[in-house]
This record gives structure tokens, sequence and C-alpha cells, in this order.
């Protein structure tokens, strides 16, 4: 239409409309969602390597790790275990957030990438959680590590 403006709310995706909805919200009682926040690449690696400092690790070489889909079944095995290690030395609700969503990384790309399990659990059990993270993650490459482990889902269980 002539004379119609195009707002800039208009132009916003649905991950970017949620994310403003949410800076706007005003119930502080609301539990912060932990995983979103630290669900981008810079947030990671930032936290990531504060977390390694002093260890043979690097933030950053585990995030390309997980995101990579040549990292081998056994490398992500490693990351999966290093997650697990951080996840219990964590300090501050932003790091174990990094740790557990490193882990859940670890574990999607195996099975995106591998089409293989490296978890005790069942993959149908996180399918829940996989959906949510594939969709709100703010990063593209770590949802899109997400959403290809749901691909390799049983059809019935999507």
């Amino acid at each position: 239409m002539a004379g119609t403006e195009v707002s800039t709310l208009d132009r916003c995706s649905g991950r970017q409309l949620k994310e403003l909805l949410a800076l706007a919200a005003t119930d502080t009682k609301a539990p912060r969602d932990w995983l979103l926040e630290v669900g981008d690449l810079e947030t990671m690696n930032d936290l990531l390597t504060e977390m390694c400092a002093g260890t043979e690790q690097s933030g950053s070489a585990l995030l390309q790790a997980v995101c990579s889909p040549q990292t081998s079944v056994e490398v992500l095995t490693g990351v999966k275990s290093t997650a697990k290690r951080l996840s219990v030395a964590a300090e501050a609700p932003a790091q174990k957030a990094a740790a557990t969503l490193l882990y859940h990384l670890a574990v999607a790309a195996a099975l995106g990438h591998h089409a293989q399990n490296i978890s005790s659990k069942n993959p149908v059990e996180r399918l829940s959680l996989y959906q949510d993270l594939a969709l709100d993650l703010c990063d593209d490459k770590l949802a899109a590590v997400f959403e290809k482990a749901i691909a390799c889902m049983p059809p019935e269980s999507r």
C-alpha cells in the first residue's frame, strides 16, 4: 500500500521479537533462563574461556568442536566430559549454564552429525529441550546443532 509506513518491528524475526518482549517483561519473579542468556557464541566463548583458564582446554576450541560436523565422536565424548567437570566447578549461574549448554551441544552434535548417542539417556527424552533450544537460541550456529539432532530422531517422536 502506498503511504503505509513499515515498522522496524515488522522486519524482526520471531526470535528477535521474543527477545524484545522478554526485555520488556516486568515480572521480576520469573526465573531467568540461563541457557538462553548464555546461548550465543561470544558469550559462551567468554564464559568457557574464563572457566578453562589454567587448564589445557580452550573455550573457543570446545565451541568449534561442537559446531563442526567433522569433529569425531571420540572428541565430542571428551567435550561432554569436560562440560560435566566445568559444570561441577562453576562458580556462577551463567558459568553453570554455559557448561550445561556445552554438554547438550556435545550430545546433540554426536547425534546430529554422526547419528550416535553419547549419553546414557535416550535422545527422545531430550527432544523437547532440543526443540526449545533450536527455536529460542539467538545464535544460529548453536541452534543448528540442535536442529540437526532433532532431524536424526525418529519421525514419530517429533
